[in-house]
């Protein structure tokens, strides 16, 4: 693996405005640029004294109250988009990601993509027209602990992965059944964080079921994946927040990995001491270099792979669609299609419990 660029090392940048100053972009997404070809023309944001900070200490040459006026001013490579919800609790992006591609630009946005998957396939068949690319930052695509138990997992010796076991907390609300549907979704459209994990690692997923606990909104979800391969998710409102906030954990052919806590990764092979049962002296394996192997970050040096941006792959989700841009090409992994999977699956947390549920 190469190592990293500072953007200052790179002699072929895009040129990138960028719409939103929030809260959330300053510390994860325009911390990025120092690590990736991007030079940073112009920002965008309702509030103009918000917008001028930006500017300033991000290093734009020009700042925008108005994306309209962006777009048509500035000669401009992509556009970042980074957006909050509306008064419904409904994401933003479906108003302003076409007025981008309409303009003829790629387009890298935050997640969650939409409220409803009709409005994400809409977003489909405007970058189909406009032949642009749209990357929704999906991060657990990047995260280096998923990224590295997918390498596992294609790994011959792995075997084809036949089941997954994931956890992470979010809070279902009730079914309304005057309304036939659920509200105060906004915060459980997370949804998309461990399921983009549970899809880079297990690919579409094909039916699911879910039971639910009310009022804690604890929820248990059974998948059944288009590989054939099957999965649960055990979504833990109430769990301690001492506790590791997820975990991951997908089975092979006598072999299987995990991803604990979004950064520590344990691969498990080989075998115990052998010996019948009831008669095994030793815990360790024959040859214990045919073991299990754990890697996790180590926080005492000065490197780059311990800083947040790195570990939650917020950098490297930068990077495939700066090169992307750059080299005119498609983009791997955290696609617009790969979000509007992950919305239709938000869809039917919408509807009752207890049903096998499609997702087209």
């Amino acid at each position: 693996m190469s190592s990293v660029q500072f953007n200052i090392e790179y002699k072929t940048k895009i040129k990138v405005g960028f719409i939103g100053c929030g809260g959330h972009a300053y510390r994860n997404v325009y911390p990025t640029f120092d690590y990736a070809p991007v030079d940073l023309v112009a920002v965008c944001d309702l509030m103009p004294d918000r917008a001028e900070a930006y500017r300033a200490r991000f290093g734009a040459q020009r700042a925008y109250t108005d994306h309209k006026e962006m777009l048509r001013k500035e000669k401009l490579d992509a556009v970042f988009v980074v957006l909050n919800f509306d008064r419904n609790g409904h994401p933003l992006y479906p108003k302003i990601v076409p007025d981008i591609l309409e303009a003829g630009l790629p387009v890298w946005m935050e997640k969650p993509l939409a409220y409803t998957a009709e409005e994400g396939e809409r977003l489909l068949e405007l970058e189909a027209r406009s032949g642009q690319i749209v990357q929704v930052a999906n991060k657990r695509y990047f995260f280096p602990a998923y990224v590295k138990a997918k390498q596992i997992i294609n790994r011959d010796a792995f075997g084809q992965p036949v089941s997954v076991a994931a956890q992470y907390p979010l809070t279902l609300s009730p079914f309304q059944e005057q309304l036939g549907t659920r509200t105060g979704l906004d915060y459980f459209m997370d949804i998309c964080h461990p399921m983009s994990g549970i899809h880079l690692l297990m690919g579409d997923v094909k039916e699911m079921l879910f039971s639910e606990h009310q009022p804690s909104g604890n929820t248990h979800t059974i998948f059944k994946f288009k590989s054939g391969a099957v999965g649960s998710l055990h979504l833990t409102a109430t769990h301690s927040t001492a506790a590791p906030l997820e975990r991951t954990e997908v089975v092979g052919q006598s072999q299987s990995v995990m991803v604990d806590n979004g950064m520590r990764l344990i691969y498990y092979k080989g075998a115990k001491g052998s010996g019948e049962y009831g008669k095994a002296q030793n815990f360790i394996g024959d040859d214990p270099v045919d073991g299990p192997v754990i890697w996790e970050p180590e926080f005492s040096l000065g490197q780059l792979y311990n800083k947040n941006l790195f570990l939650q792959g917020m950098v490297q989700s930068v990077n495939q669609f700066a090169h992307a841009v750059i080299r005119g090409e498609k983009i791997e992994k955290s696609t617009l299609a790969d979000a509007v999977h992950m919305t239709k699956i938000f869809d039917a947390y919408k509807k009752q419990a207890d049903q096998w549920i499609a997702i087209s």
